[in-house]
């Protein structure tokens, strides 16, 4: 870590839960529905997480408002790794 740090860099991670996206969108209406159920039940949160929630977290990181951390993970999940 001391490398990274002496360079002025710091690591720190986003760990998104599910986040609906295109790519989460099935052309089956009957399938979408028995997946956003599943989404419901699953999450705490009771929903899916939105992209621009996931963009805010690493606008954060890509800020100086956080300067002073290194080596964090900030979870975008509905609290899903709670559980």
């Amino acid at each position: 870590m001391n490398q990274f740090l002496n360079k002025k860099i710091r690591v720190n991670a986003i760990s998104p839960g599910p986040i609906k996206t295109p790519l989460t969108e099935q052309d089956n209406k009957e399938m979408q529905k028995l997946i956003d159920e599943y989404i419901e039940n699953t999450v705490p949160m009771k929903r899916w997480g939105e992209a621009e929630e996931v963009a805010k977290a690493v606008l954060f990181l890509a800020s100086d408002d956080s300067s002073y951390m290194t080596a964090s993970e900030i979870r975008v999940d509905g609290g899903l790794s709670e559980i």
